[in-house]
């Protein structure tokens, strides 16, 4: 009897299989960077394809032939100007002319037209051709609690439960965040007893929040693009919390997750791939510097940088102590020799090196010193 009984406790003490992981890829334009991360990319993608609002339709560059990948989903992003039976007619058009056989509608319905939402899926649905294989849409924490959401989610294969969402504040001084754990746990319990597929769009990317320097109120906020201009903005980082997406993963095993977004080298909003493995095997990716001196020739040494698991605005600054400070060097564009004495033929002891990315490793500068005066090199912290 104790045999036949840990036979049916054996398997609940057995770990779930890890589910699916995916990326969103959002960058409209596509450039080098872009097809190098798509082609080193070995999982599935939900592509940005088109976004339409009243007065016009904005498509991503992609090639024809990308939406014939196997794993790739077309997202088209519907905008609320555009919520109407135009706007989808326009929106089923433009599916058609895509062509890829997975889709994805994104839209940020209210709350109060979620009924009307679930009536336009049905009709869209019935207008899509045959050749479209797989329908999903996006919903949103407070989605989940309305009964026209159930009817929604009833339209489509499956849908994405999107944690991460930002209440921008009036001013530097209110709170905010890019994720918040009580929301998105209690997300995930209403998702789970709804009874529809669902996967999780997780964060790895943050935004840029700029407040005006003089009365600390809002001015913008960004998560592509440049920084704006120096000096003009007071700016802050609204960044994912690396902890909190480990728990997530920890607690939901068996829920598929999309990470918003696909790591693209130049872009300085968001993880690497190794800070997203590291959080898919249990582990809370920590902070660092790596500070590599290579020598280049008998008389030249290449420092170089690489941040790891880190999002950040302010430049890296680094503190260089000699055995002699005596020597030549080369500065690479946008370094900054921050050194009380400047002077020709002195070795700098403080430099600012423009930060390039999550695991992007840049040339700071070029010493043209000899092999016994290495220097010990370590990062200021803020």
């Amino acid at each position: 009897m104790k045999f036949i009984l840990l036979l049916f406790i054996l398997p609940a003490c057995l770990p779930v299989p890890a589910a699916e992981r995916a990326f969103y890829l959002w960058q409209r334009s596509w450039t080098p960077e872009t097809e190098l991360a798509v082609r080193a990319c070995d999982r599935p993608l939900s592509a940005f394809a088109a976004e339409l609002s009243r007065d016009k339709t904005e498509r991503s560059a992609a090639p024809a032939e990308f939406w014939r990948r196997p794993g790739v989903t077309a997202v088209f992003r519907l905008r609320l100007d555009a919520f109407s039976t135009e706007g989808f007619r326009r929106l089923a058009a433009e599916i058609v002319r895509n062509g890829c056989p997975r889709v994805q509608l994104d839209a940020d319905i209210p709350e109060r037209r979620l009924a009307e939402y679930a009536d336009r899926l049905k009709e869209l649905r019935q207008a899509l051709p045959a050749s479209v294989r797989e329908f999903s849409i996006t919903a949103l924490p407070c989605h989940l609690p309305h009964a026209a959401f159930a009817d929604a989610a009833r339209q489509a294969d499956y849908y994405v439960l999107q944690l991460h969402g930002l209440d921008v504040p009036r001013n530097i001084e209110e709170p905010y965040a890019l994720l918040d754990p009580a929301v998105a746990r209690t997300a995930i319990v209403r998702a789970r007893k709804l009874g529809r597929p669902f996967r999780l769009a997780l964060p790895t990317y943050a935004y840029r929040l700029s407040f005006d320097p003089g009365t600390g109120a809002f001015a913008a906020i960004s998560a592509e693009g440049g920084a704006p201009p120096e000096g003009r903005w007071n700016n802050r980082l609204a960044a994912p919390d690396p902890a909190l997406l480990r728990d997530l993963l920890r607690e939901n095993p068996d829920l598929p997750v999309i990470w918003f977004r696909l790591p693209v080298r130049g872009d300085l909003l968001n993880y690497d791939r190794e800070t997203i493995a590291q959080l898919e095997t249990g582990v809370i990716p920590v902070e660092r510097l790596d500070i590599e001196l290579r020598r280049t020739a008998p008389n030249a040494v290449e420092l170089r940088v690489t941040p790891r698991a880190r999002i950040q605005l302010e430049p890296l600054r680094l503190e260089l102590s000699w055995p002699r400070r005596t020597g030549e060097f080369d500065l690479a564009p946008g370094v900054r020799n921050e050194s009380g004495n400047r002077a020709f033929a002195v070795l700098p002891d403080r430099l600012s090196v423009p930060f390039g990315g999550c695991g992007t490793q840049v040339r700071a500068a070029t010493f043209f010193i000899d092999e016994t005066n290495h220097p010990v090199i370590k990062e200021i912290k803020p």
